[in-house]
């Protein structure tokens, strides 16, 4: 297929996570969502998974302001399937280009990020045979690489303001940076799969 790395650029672990996303599909890939977020995988030297995680702008407009979460979006009406939804998104937020340089691994289930906003989010995991260099689009203040070995042993609870108040949820805390909700969700199921933690 042009314009995708070769499966032999992926590490085994990615390539064996592929074929387990396969294998053993999670959502359909023709169910209708709202948006779409990606999981960029990238197998280090030292045999670690990591995966890009961003910091939203502070937005008044943006119900997800300031928040962690995965790189991606809505659907708009002139993306021709969700793919090239994500991978646009992608590119705005992260300046990756998913076409040359990710791998697509396969989905995870769909999920709503807020029960208060009916909206479904279709995560995608993609594997990259190389980290990427990034460069944050105007609706990101950051971006960074966290190893998901590190993931369980930041896990606890955390409190956080959701419209004016204050409520004690389940998250990571990376380097201070609460990590909860729908992407706390779709990590825990990343973590989940056989042969992600080693």
């Amino acid at each position: 297929m042009t314009g995708t790395v070769p499966t032999t650029a992926l590490s085994q672990r990615l390539v064996r996570l592929k074929e387990n996303l396969s294998a053993n599909p999670r959502s359909s890939s023709n169910e209708s969502v709202d948006a779409v977020v990606a999981i960029l995988l990238h197998q280090d030297s030292a045999d670690e998974l990591d995966t890009l995680l961003i910091q939203r702008m502070e937005r008044s407009t943006d119900p997800w302001s300031g928040q962690i979460g995965l790189p991606g979006g809505r659907v708009e009406k002139f993306d021709s399937s969700t793919q090239d939804a994500l991978k646009r998104e992608v590119r705005e937020e992260v300046g990756v280009d998913l076409g040359t340089e990710g791998e697509l691994l396969g989905a995870l289930s769909v999920g709503h990020p807020m029960r208060s906003i009916e909206m479904k989010v279709q995560p995608w995991a993609y594997g990259l045979s190389r980290r990427p260099e990034v460069t944050v689009g105007p609706e990101v203040q950051q971006a960074f690489w966290v190893s998901l070995s590190t993931l369980p042993s930041l896990r606890g609870n955390s409190e956080v303001e959701i419209r004016g108040s204050r409520r004690e949820v389940e998250a990571f805390l990376v380097d201070s940076r609460i990590v909860w909700g729908f992407t706390y969700r779709v990590l825990n199921e990343l973590l989940a799969l056989p042969g992600v933690l080693g």
